[in-house]
Order: C-alpha cells, then structure tokens, then sequence
C-alpha cells in the first residue's frame, strides 16, 4: 500500500473538480437566499416555491458527492419542507416564511463544518485509457463538474463513460453502441415535472440497454417512477461509486447472458412446431420431445432452465411428469408450466401440489407466451446467482469456485486446451481494516470484484475464495497469458485511490498462478495448492506483483 502525497492529490482531476464545485457554492447559497425571498414577495408565490424547490433539489443531489454531507442533508430538509407547502391547499404564512429564510441561513454554517471535517469517502484514480471493448455508459446529468466527478470515478472501473447534459442530446446522437444509461431522473426537470412517468416511458422508448436512475433523494413516488420507467435500478446521490459499478455490471452481464434454454412436452406435433419457432425467434434454445418415455434423458442432456409441460396426453399427464422431476433435488427448482385447456379449479390445484408452478391456457398467444418465458427463466436465474455469488463482491462463493474449477478442468482434460488458475490477494488489508474501518475495507473488496468482471473474460470464472483472497479460473489460458491478464489487473487496481476524510491512500494485489500445461493431470485442489504457494512467493518477493509455479 502507499500512501499518495498531498501535491499529487492538489493536481488529480478530482480534486480540481471539487474545488471548482466549492468555489461555485457561496453563489449557489446566495442565489438559494434571493429565490426564498422571491417567495416571500412575489405576486405568483407557488412558481417562486418551485423554484426554490429546484434549487435545493439540485444542492441536496451533489453537494454530498463532493463531501458537503451536512450540507447536503440540511438542502434536502429544506427541500422536502418547501415541497409539503407546494402540495398543501392553503396558502403559505408569512412567518412560515420567515422561519424558512432562518434555516437558510444554516445552509452556511452546515458548509463550514464539512470543510473543517473534510469528509469526502470514494474512490478516485489517474487517468486510465479504457479498451474500446469496455463496456460504454451513457452519462445523463445535468450539472457538468458532478458529471466529469462521476464519470471520471466510474473510468476508474474500467468503463468507457459519454456525458450528456439532456436527454434530448443523447436521443440525437447515435446510441447504438450503449450497454447501459444512467440519468438523473430530473433531467430536464421543467418537461418531467408534470407527467414523469409519461416523459421518460416516452424518451427511453427507443433505448435498449439498462437504464439505472439517480436522483437527490428517495421515496416511493421516485422509485415507482422509475420502475415504470423501465429502470432496473435507482440510487441516491451522493453515489456510493463503488456500489454503482457493481450494479452496473450485474446489469450488463445479466443482459449479456446465453439464450433462455426451453424443453416442450407435447403430444401435439402442430403446436411444438409453433411453440418451438415462437420462441426460437424471440432468441431462446428449444428443444421438444413428443414421446415422454425419454424425459429424463432429454432433460439431462439438455440441462433445461425451463419445462412447458402438456398437462394432459395419451400415456401419462404432465402433473405425472411433474412429480418425477421434482424427485431429483437437482431439478427441484426447475421451473415448470403447464400447458392445458383444463379450468376446473381442483384438477388445476391438483396439478400445482404435483410439482407444476403455474399455467399457460391454450390458446396461447406469443407474446404472453414469450414474456412468460423469459421471466421465469430470469427469475431461476436471480435465485441461483443468490445462491452462488459473494453478496459484496458479485463473484462466485468459495464452494461454487471450487465446483466450477472442477467442471472447467474436466473440459480442458477433454479438449486439449491448457487452464490456469489465480490466487489473487489483496496487500497489507488488515491495515486498511484497522486504520480506515470495515466499511471502506468493504468498498476496497467490492472494487476489485468488479475490476475483476471488467479485465477477464466472459468464459472464466471468477471467485471470491474468502475474506480478502479472490481465485480466478481460466479455461483456454496458460500460465503466460494469465499473467499477462493479471497484471493487467494489478495495475488497474493500483491506480485507484481510495478516499477518506482528508486522506486518500492505495492498495496492491499479490497473485500466484498455476496452469495445467506445466502440471497436468492434477486435481483442482492441487492446482489451488500451488496457485496458492506461488502467491506466498510474491508475497516473500515484495507483493505487488505475479508469480508462477515452476515447472517439475
């Protein structure tokens, strides 16, 4: 770990961006002043409310970002008071006013205390070229110095970041190449104040990619409009960078997941045809199987994420099949649907104690059809990613790692091709623990499980093993190239600069590397072993670099 030194951080670009958000504030505070006492004599008191509102919403959104929390937190109690005036039906007193431009005055106390506890917590880093293959993130926020602050952090991560001040200006552009679009939710605040959820279900009709929400505060009425906006996500400003990035690419790699894989049963040789070329060109992999003597082979080869079962044939009934699956406990969670005219209410809930989750009425029409699907598909999938991966991290738990180790050695002893597994650690970490809190020792594991995701590989698996100790596994990747992706990452990681108070300080990763080239026809846990010994190697040769296990 090293500390960097005071003139380093004066000259890094978001210290500069600080200071420019800071020397902006006294004129914002006064402008804050001069709105409330428009309100107080304007003809037209509820526009001069509104925009008063305005003011303090926008305070309340960015001044924690730069480290103004006090601050922050008395605009948006301002805000939320001045809202309630806007929403009631009688007027506003006069002496409610008056106590309104007191706690105004506040505004300026609240700023000298954060200045004296200098009290910005993140993540900051150099400037970094992102690789063209990055994912790119599509910037909505209004005000430009909290735009570069943000976009410069979330660089940091690895992610090609293009700021827009508008909506409007992104629509124009070419938008095509976006995996993901976060906005603030009151961009262009004077078109949404009326019909939010209409103006953005109409701006973002055309956007394909995820759509996350920021705004300056939190409740219901917020949220409900963002999820009716079609945004998977909504965070509060000042953003947790960190948990923003995470979020980010959960949401891009649920997108970039395989095809949905379907299994239909049916007797009916004319409706597996439709069902099958439904969905196979909505994108899903299906397969059908007429006879249900081979169901258990079907479904074992074909490792469905879903089942359409007919509920009534010849030879035996779906609710039959139902409950033979629901014997293996590997397929226990394995969605199934029936397919049925049936509507007399006990044989349906028969059928649902068999092992059925729900019904698909004939005749079925293809857009429910392919809606139905794909949520039950992604909803399997949202239970065995909880299951299987590292609530802080995204990455896989120490058993799922392991597991998947011996599944991919298993294909590279059928292949041919060289795996190479790491043992990655990160430097000093019971210091950041002790001197900074687990809280910001949380945020430093939490970077590099999403640095991770963004340097390997679709194909690799990656792993938090425990505590600080992360493993990854690369199919198709010798010792060589490994180290060449490690290292990589180390330096990405070294980089950053991690935020607290007035200090900022760095970590380092150690790692070692073992492949099935220079050892093969081991175990995964003797790969481990080893990867494990050349990983003390680095740690005895200094940390803050890779080793690999010699040959025998």
């Amino acid at each position: 770990m090293t500390d960097s030194s005071s003139d380093s951080q004066v000259n890094s670009k978001l210290n500069k961006l600080r200071s420019a958000y800071r020397s902006r504030l006294n004129e914002e505070l006064e402008r804050i002043s001069e709105q409330a006492q428009e309100a107080h004599t304007h003809d037209d008191r509820g526009e001069a409310l509104a925009k008063l509102r305005h003011r303090l919403h926008k305070l309340a959104g960015s001044a924690g970002t730069f480290g103004f929390h006090q601050l922050g937190n008395h605009a948006r109690y301002l805000e939320q008071q001045v809202q309630r005036w806007i929403n009631q039906s009688e007027p506003v007193k006069p002496q409610e006013l008056e106590q309104l431009n007191k706690e105004l005055s506040d505004l300026a106390r609240h700023l000298g205390s954060d200045e004296a506890m200098s009290s910005a917590v993140g993540v900051e880093s150099t400037e970094q070229s992102a690789d063209s293959n990055s994912p790119a993130i599509a910037l909505i926020e209004r005000d430009s110095i909290l735009a570069d602050y943000i976009a410069h952090q979330l660089e940091s991560f690895g992610f090609r970041v293009q700021s827009y001040q508008d909506p409007h200006e992104l629509l124009n552009n070419d938008q095509g190449g976006m995996d993901l679009l976060l906005l603030d939710h009151r961009a262009g605040a004077s078109e949404v104040a009326a019909t939010p959820t209409d103006h953005w279900k109409a701006l973002l009709r055309e956007v394909a990619c995820p759509v996350i929400f920021m705004g300056g505060h939190e409740d219901f009425q917020v949220r409900l409009e963002a999820v009716r906006a079609g945004a998977e996500g909504y965070f509060v400003k000042p953003l947790n960078i960190p948990n923003v990035a995470a979020k980010i690419t959960r949401s891009i790699r649920k997108r970039r997941q395989g095809e949905e894989r379907v299994l239909i049963i049916d007797d009916d040789v004319d409706l597996l045809a439709y069902l099958d070329t439904v969905l196979t060109h909505a994108g899903m992999t299906v397969e059908t199987l007429q006879d249900p003597s081979h169901l258990l082979d079907r479904t074992s080869s074909f490792q469905p994420e879903l089942v359409l079962l007919d509920l009534h044939m010849p030879e035996v009934s779906g609710d039959e099949l139902a409950a033979m699956l629901r014997q293996f406990e590997k397929w226990n969670n394995l969605p199934i649907l029936y397919l049925t005219q049936e509507q007399d209410q006990q044989e349906r809930a028969h059928a649902l104690m068999r092992g059925g989750d729900d019904f698909i009425n004939k005749p079925v029409g293809e857009e429910f059809l392919i809606k139905t699907c794909r949520n039950r598909v992604r909803r399997l999938r949202d239970m065995q990613q909880a299951i299987a991966l590292d609530g802080l991290t995204g990455l896989l738990r120490h058993a799922n790692i392991k597991d998947a180790l011996e599944t991919e050695l298993q294909g590279a002893a059928r292949s041919g091709n060289p795996l190479s597994v790491v043992m990655l650690d990160i430097d000093h970490f019971k210091h950041v623990n002790d001197t900074y809190g687990h809280a910001l020792g949380d945020v430093v594991i939490s970077t590099v499980g999403t640095l991770l995701t963004q340097h390997f590989r679709r194909s690799d698996r990656l792993g938090r093993y425990g505590g600080e100790e992360f493993v990854a596994v690369l199919p198709n990747c010798d010792a060589n190239a490994a180290e060449r992706l490690v290292n990589r990452l180390r330096e990405a990681f070294a980089e950053i600069k991690f935020v607290d108070r007035e200090t900022s300080f760095s970590c380092s990763l150690s790692a070692g590397i073992a492949d099935t080239r220079n050892f093969p026809g081991l175990m995964g846990e003797q790969l481990l072993e080893l990867a494990d010994a050349a990983l003390y190697t680095s740690k005895q040769n200094g940390r803050n670099c890779v080793s690999v296990a010699p040959a025998q």
